[in-house]
């Protein structure tokens, strides 16, 4: 008997995006046959057993998407405070898959296996034909990107934000280089941010979180810093600045991601947005302009008897309400305004909501 895997997931995938396996088996045969694949966590605890018959149109294959199964171990992780590259250790898996068939009454397991995998919480664009390439850390290049749908942010120096990016199994030590910029163009402040991550077969090191708004970058640390200076990573004088990934040996492995910071004049007081993209990073959004609130408010009731019988005398009784409130539930509902948009930030905003 032999099982031979056809087609597998890439080695390191986006959760939300499909999982699939297709296998073969030299016993197809054989009478009421059907495959089995068993998934585990990186501990080796059994999280999901399925079974598939041979695939519809095919002689011999079987398919398994494992996504679903997948995304119930994966949530997020945020800190609001977030100052310093961290790691995010609810926001992946690592699980290996075993296949089998049965056939005759009896199973017949692990007859071949695809170990090593592992799933972050993110989805690809479908439509752009993105691969994990896309994202993956690499020394020396600039096209890797931060798991981000826009390549530019518009910042106010209050705001906290955040930039994720997939370090993967690169033993290099990814850490972000800034740099802060004047209205001219002239660079007055270069830091680096301190990264320990460097095991390449630690899974939990692979996708990782770094502070990228100018009040979270001036929290960090001289302890979290390579080079450049405690509390002055973004001087109050910047007009933009630069983030991007940069080794010890000062090679750069991605995109040049800058922020430019507006500070935009408002009579209403600034309130901030965190929300989680589709690629598993949190961002945030300013909102300037006027907010509202509105309580929604719903009730449960019954009509009561306003009638009573006391000794032979039957009368209505005042001190009791005809509809009575058995059940109130009150939801608070916010409108949060931002300034103008350009087409760009209307166009990413829209994951708030997809």
């Amino acid at each position: 008997m032999a099982i031979t895997i056809t087609t597998e997931p890439n080695d390191i995938a986006p959760v939300y995006s499909d999982i699939s396996y297709v296998v073969t088996s030299t016993n197809y045969a054989q009478s009421n046959f059907k495959f089995v694949a068993v998934v585990k966590n990186a501990a080796g605890t059994i999280i999901a057993k399925l079974i598939a018959p041979i695939f519809h149109g095919t002689t011999d294959k079987g398919v398994f998407n494992i996504s679903r199964i997948l995304q119930n171990y994966v949530t997020y992780d945020f800190t609001q405070s977030l100052a310093a590259i961290s790691k995010c250790t609810n926001s992946y898996l690592a699980y290996s898959v075993e296949f089998g068939e049965e056939y005759g009454g009896a199973e017949y397991l692990n007859l071949t296996s695809d170990t090593g995998k592992y799933v972050w919480n993110g989805l690809y664009n479908l439509y752009n034909g993105e691969t994990t390439t896309n994202y993956l850390i690499t020394f020396p290049s600039t096209s890797p990107k931060f798991l981000t749908r826009v390549r530019t942010r518009r910042v106010s120096l209050a705001q906290t934000d955040y930039l994720y990016f997939m370090r993967g199994n690169t033993g290099a030590n990814a850490e972000i280089q800034v740099k802060a910029y004047d209205g001219s163009g002239s660079l007055i402040a270069t830091s680096q941010i301190k990264s320990t991550f460097t095991d390449a077969g630690e899974k939990s090191e692979y996708l990782l979180r770094c502070p990228a708004g100018p009040d979270n970058l001036n929290d960090i640390t001289a302890g979290n810093l390579t080079s450049g200076t405690a509390g002055n990573v973004i001087p109050a004088s910047t007009d933009y600045y630069t983030m991007q990934a940069i080794d010890n040996g000062s090679q750069l492995g991605s995109e040049l991601y800058r922020f430019d910071i507006v500070e935009e004049c408002s009579k209403y007081e600034t309130q901030y947005l965190y929300f989680l993209n589709p690629l598993g990073g949190f961002e945030s959004v300013r909102c300037s302009m006027a907010s509202k609130d509105k309580y929604n408010i719903s009730r449960k009731q019954f009509k009561r008897n306003n009638y009573t019988l006391t000794g032979n005398t039957y009368a209505y009784d005042t001190s009791k309400h005809g509809i009575t409130n058995y059940a109130v539930e009150k939801t608070k509902e916010v409108t949060l305004n931002t300034n103008w948009l350009t087409e760009t930030e209307f166009e990413w905003l829209q994951d708030l909501i997809a």
